[in-house]
């Protein structure tokens, strides 16, 4: 038997484990799961993930000494103005949820840099494959959700096992102001030195600390509180993240945004984000392309990040539509 064709058939079987053979999850049809299960026909030009959010206004001011290290020629052009929107992860309603999500755009003089991210480092989905059956399986079938066979898929799957695990561990933030946002997909920069592309990961981490509910705290909290604290917030001062670059490790995975790094790694601050407006909805009817990358920053090379663009792009299409 040819390598080639042993290869085929590992990889068939493979997927007939995960219940996924023969499944095509291209952008198209992962916008339309998203629509079927968190599309609310009364409010047709809503998001149809992260859903939930409210929208600020700040500045970011790289680091001096920034420009030594990253050949980002945005960078250097001092402070740049930033636009935010703070959302619960997927259709998340209640600020109770453990998941959040920071989509960011900074506006250079003739660049634009958007990031978007999650408060967590690492995520739920290895491919496509695994990404949309994770959404798909929550759809209802003849008005009936199938748990069985969701809890069934959460073990047998990796990705989602890990995820499950990593969250598990994890607390609720009270606050913008106390969550830590991350980049998911390892990201490449120009080195100035060298002039090679290096792979990183980014964090902006909040200047007062990263802090959870206890479980009391929580329980006494309504289910929406994350606007109302931000909006406390800034009346008295900017709420500050420090960026920094998370250099990867030789070993470490930088094409699967599941991977987990660990240990001690090489980190580099690259700016200070202050955030002090308050948008209310203006960005709602925005996108976020995570693909707008300026000069000096290379795409992630992993099976997701193209698919995520995509999709971002069909679902504002269908908001359009309506």
């Amino acid at each position: 038997m040819k390598k080639s064709l042993r290869i085929a058939i590992v990889a068939f079987l493979c997927a007939v484990g995960l219940g996924y053979a023969n499944e095509v999850y291209d952008a198209q049809r992962i916008a339309e799961i998203f629509k079927q299960l968190n599309g609310d026909p009364q409010k047709p030009k809503q998001k149809v993930n992260h859903a939930k959010g409210f929208c600020a206004s700040g500045s970011f001011i790289p680091e001096k000494n920034i420009a030594s290290l990253v050949d980002v020629p945005m960078l250097v052009e001092g402070e740049l103005s930033a636009e935010l929107r703070y959302s619960l992860g997927g259709a998340m309603m209640s600020d109770k949820s453990k998941t959040r999500g920071l989509a960011l755009k900074l506006q250079g003089k003739d660049e634009v840099w958007t990031m978007v991210m999650l408060g967590t480092e690492i995520n739920f989905a290895r491919t496509p494959e695994e990404f949309g059956q994770f959404f798909e399986m929550r759809l209802p079938v003849n008005g009936k959700v199938d748990q069985e066979k969701i809890k069934r898929l959460m073990q047998e799957v990796d990705s989602y096992r890990k995820f499950a695990e990593y969250t598990a561990m994890m607390g609720v933030t009270p606050s913008v102001a106390h969550t830590a946002y991350f980049s998911i997909h390892t990201f490449y920069f120009k080195d100035k030195e060298s002039g090679k592309m290096i792979p990183a990961r980014w964090k902006f981490v909040p200047t007062e600390g990263v802090k959870y509910f206890s479980e009391e705290e929580l329980k006494k909290v309504k289910n929406a509180f994350l606007e109302e604290d931000f909006k406390v917030r800034i009346k008295k001062a900017p709420i500050v993240y420090q960026m920094y670059l998370v250099y990867a490790n030789e070993g470490d995975s930088v094409n699967d945004t599941t991977a987990l790094w660990s240990g001690k790694h090489r980190e580099v601050l690259v700016g200070t984000l202050r955030v002090d407006g308050y948008q209310e909805k203006q960005c709602d009817g925005a996108v976020y392309f995570p693909s707008e990358l300026p000069q000096g920053v290379g795409a992630p090379q992993d099976p997701l990040f193209d698919l995520r663009n995509e999709t971002y792009g069909i679902t504002f299409g269908f908001r359009q539509d309506n």
